[in-house]
Order: structure tokens, then sequence, then C-alpha cells
């Protein structure tokens, strides 16, 4: 659903727009009248015949102009019956709900731990088996990346190891959608796909490292303890 804002923006954008078709409009209606006044008068008729004439002759641009006009005034009152309070609440409430995160995560509620998020269950099993083996603490587990980001707003998991392709909603789209939530979140990418660009992207996207499939155990733990900050 668009905010209050986002509507407003998009009718100043339209009416910006279409006041432009209507000066074209407008100027071409008085350009085309004029040379058709002037053709029919050198032509012989009387002045108010011309001036008959070209009016009929320019009807359509005329009709055209008052088309715009209608559809601008239809905009301004749709604008005008956007109430103002409604856009004062909505950003309110945007910004309490900004605020409730920021508090949440500043008192230190984060989950100790990782978040595992791998489609592959024989995946899932052996990074759980690899960080247990180092007694790093598994916050939860994800089969997707649109479960993962609903388990992450509501675990705030230190540390995230995220599966690139995956059902519903992928690795790179889920990265995103975490970090949009929480810009200080900590992910780490885990793929068979490893090309550059795909790397790039991750790392754009704020992932904080990332590793290739087959993982190497060692590897791994280096990369995650070295983020959650252990020994």
């Amino acid at each position: 659903m668009k905010t209050f804002a986002v509507q407003i923006e998009e009718i100043r954008e339209s009416i910006n727009i279409r006041l432009e078709n209507y000066k074209e409009a407008v100027e071409k209606y008085h350009a085309e009248r004029a040379r058709l006044r002037e053709k029919y008068f050198s032509e012989g008729f009387r002045e108010d015949i011309a001036e008959q004439k070209a009016e009929e002759e320019t009807q359509k641009i005329k009709h055209k102009v008052e088309a715009i006009d209608k559809e601008l005034d239809k905009m301004v009152v749709v604008l005008r019956n956007i109430d103002p309070d409604k856009i004062k609440e909505e950003q309110n409430a945007i910004a309490r709900k900004y605020r409730a995160r920021e508090s949440t995560v500043a008192a230190g509620d984060r989950k100790k731990g990782v978040l595992i998020v791998e489609d592959a269950k024989f995946m899932r099993e052996l990074l759980r088996n690899t960080l247990s083996a180092a007694k790093i603490n598994i916050v939860d587990e994800a089969e997707n990346g649109k479960i993962a980001v609903e388990k992450y707003k509501d675990l705030l998991p230190e540390l995230v190891i995220m599966d690139i392709a995956m059902p519903e909603m992928d690795g790179l789209e889920a990265l995103k959608a975490i970090r949009e939530f929480d810009p200080d979140a900590k992910i780490i990418m885990c793929s068979q796909v490893s090309k550059q660009a795909t790397v790039d992207e991750a790392i754009k996207l704020g992932a904080m490292n990332f590793i290739a499939k087959p993982f190497k155990p060692d590897r791994l733990l280096v990369i995650v303890k070295s983020l959650l900050g252990a020994k």
C-alpha cells in the first residue's frame, strides 16, 4: 500500500506533466488559429468569416485543451482531499516503528549466534554440525529468503549465513530486505554460485563476506568467529 506522502508526490508529478501538456496544447491552438485566420483573410474572406472558419478547424485542439483542463481539476481535488492529519499520523507511525527497532537493537537484544538460511536440508545440517562442533549457537534455520527475512526481524541474530539460489525469495533479495530493515546486519553469503558479478552484487548489497560451496569448515569458522568477535 502506497503511503500518503508517495501518493501526493505522484499526483504532483502528474500535475506538472499535464501542465506542460496543457501549455503546449494552448500554444498550438492559438498558433494554428492565427495561421488559419490569416490564410482565409488573405483568400478574400471577411475578417469575421475568417475568424469563424479558423475557430471551426481548430476544434479538435480546443477539445484537447479542455480535456487536459478537466484532468487537472480532478487531480487538484484528489490532492486537496488527502487529509494532512493522516499524512502526519502516518509519518509519526513510521518514526515510532523506526525508533522501536533502533531501541531494540541498541538494548542488546540480538540473539547470540547464527541464523542459517539454506533450502537444501543436507546443507543446513552440514552448516549446523560445523558450527555446533565449534560451540557456536544456532539461533534458527530458514529454507528460503522470505522466511529468513521474517525470522531475522523476530530474532535479530548476530550473524546470518545465507545461500543465494533459493525458492520464493533468493538470497540477494533477502540480503537487501534484511539490510534495509537493519543496516548493521552481519550476513555471509554461502553459495555454489561464485561468478564475480554475483559476488560483487552481494558485497554491494551489504554482505560481509562470500564463501563458495563446497566450503572448507576451517575457513567458514574463521570468518564466522571474526564476525562474532569469538576467539
